[in-house]
C-alpha cells in the first residue's frame, strides 16, 4: 500500500549519530531554527487541523526530526475525517459539524505540545514528555514514537477536550443530544480501523521501522498486527468515554477531580510502559534513564502540575 504524501521527503535518511538536545529546534547540519510562527496552532475545525498539522510535520521531516512520526500518522487519520465529512451524507456521522469542531480542538492539544517541545516549554503532561523527549533524542524506534504520541493523544488530551466540549455548551446537552455525540465518538473507530493498514506502510516505507519491517514479514502477520493494534485503540477509546461520563456526572469537585488525576497517571504509566526497554538498556549500562520508572509520573523531572484553578478544565492556549 503507498503511504499518502503527507511529507516532501519519500524516505527518512539514517538518524545522526551524535544525539540531538532535549526539545533542540535546529538541524543536525545547523540549518537554523524551524520557522513556527505561521503555522495553525489552534485549528477550530477538521480542515483548519489538517493544515496546521501537514506544515509542521513537512518542517519537522525535513530536519529528520523523529517527533514528525507521530504527526504524520495523525495527519492520516484527520485527512480521512476531513474527507468523510465533505461527503453528502457527512460519512456517517450525526453531528458533523461538533465533530468538525472537536477535531480542531482536539488536534490542537497535539500540535501544542510538539510547539512547546520545539521552544524548550515545560509540558504539563507526563505523557507528552515522553511523546517528545524520546523521539527527540532518538532514543526509540519509529513504532515506539507512534505509539507514544497515540497513547498521550488519546490516553490524556482526548477525555479532556470532550469533556470541555460538552461540559461548557450552553444549554446543556440532553439525554438525545448525548446519544449522538456517544454514536460519532464510536463511529471514529471505523476511520482508525480504515487507516491502520496505511499508518503500519508508513513506518516501514516513509520511517523504515526495522521492528515494523520484520512483523509484517512474518506470513499472515499483517491482519494479526492490524486487529491487535484496533483492539488496543477500542480499549483505549472505552476507557476515554468512561471517564467523559464520570467527569460529566460528578457530583463534587473531589470527585471530578479524582478522575483527571487516574487519567494523568494512567497516560503517565502507559508511556512508561512504552519506553520501558529504553529506560532498562540505559540502566544497564550505568547511565540514567530520562526518566526513572520507580516515581510517579508528577515526580518526573520538568513535569509543570496544573494549578488547583485548572483543575478539571482543559486550560485555554495561546497562540
Amino acid at each position: 500500500m503507498t503511504v499518502s504524501p503527507a511529507s516532501p521527503s519519500s524516505h527518512r535518511t539514517q538518524r545522526p549519530k551524535k544525539p540531538v538536545h532535549l526539545h533542540e529546534t535546529k538541524a543536525p547540519d545547523a540549518q537554523g531554527p524551524i520557522q513556527l510562527d505561521d503555522v495553525l496552532w489552534n485549528p477550530v475545525n477538521a480542515e483548519e487541523a489538517l493544515e496546521g498539522l501537514e506544515k509542521i510535520l513537512g518542517r519537522l521531516n525535513a530536519r529528520n526530526d523523529s517527533r514528525a512520526i507521530f504527526l504524520d500518522i495523525y495527519a492520516i487519520v484527520t485527512r480521512k475525517v476531513v474527507h468523510l465529512l465533505s461527503r453528502p451524507d457527512a460519512g456517517g456521522f450525526m453531528e458533523p459539524e461538533w465533530l468538525s469542531h472537536l477535531t480542531g480542538r482536539f488536534a490542537e492539544e497535539a500540535l501544542i505540545a510538539v510547539r512547546d517541545s520545539l521552544k524548550n516549554l515545560p509540558l504539563p503532561t507526563a505523557a507528552w514528555r515522553f511523546a517528545t523527549h524520546y523521539p527527540a533524542q532518538g532514543l526509540t524506534q519509529p513504532y515506539q514514537d507512534a505509539l507514544l504520541g497515540v497513547s498521550a493523544h488519546i490516553n490524556h488530551d482526548l477525555g479532556m477536550v470532550v469533556y470541555d466540549n460538552i461540559a461548557h455548551q450552553s444549554p446543556p446537552a440532553d439525554a438525545r443530544r448525548m446519544a449522538r455525540y456517544r454514536h460519532d465518538y464510536f463511529h471514529v473507530n471505523e476511520i482508525l480501523r480504515s487507516c491502520i493498514p496505511e499508518c503500519l506502510d508508513l513506518l516501514a516505507e516513509r520511517y523504515h521501522c526495522t521492528s515494523t519491517k520484520l512483523l509484517l514479514k512474518v506470513p499472515f502477520s499483517r491482519p494479526v498486527v492490524e486487529r491487535a493494534v484496533m483492539q488496543m485503540l477500542i480499549v483505549w477509546r472505552q476507557r476515554v468515554w468512561e471517564n467523559v461520563v464520570a467527569m460529566l456526572e460528578a457530583q463534587t469537585p473531589e470527585e471530578h477531580q479524582a478522575v483527571v488525576e487516574r487519567v494523568r497517571t494512567t497516560s503517565g504509566r502507559i508511556a512508561q510502559a512504552l519506553c520501558a526497554d529504553k529506560a532498562l538498556w540505559r540502566t544497564v549500562r550505568g547511565e540514567a534513564p530520562p526518566f526513572s520508572l520507580g516515581l510517579p509520573p508528577e515526580a518526573w523531572p520538568g513535569v509543570v502540575l496544573p494549578t488547583p484553578e485548572a483543575d478539571g478544565a482543559v486550560s485555554a492556549r495561546a497562540s
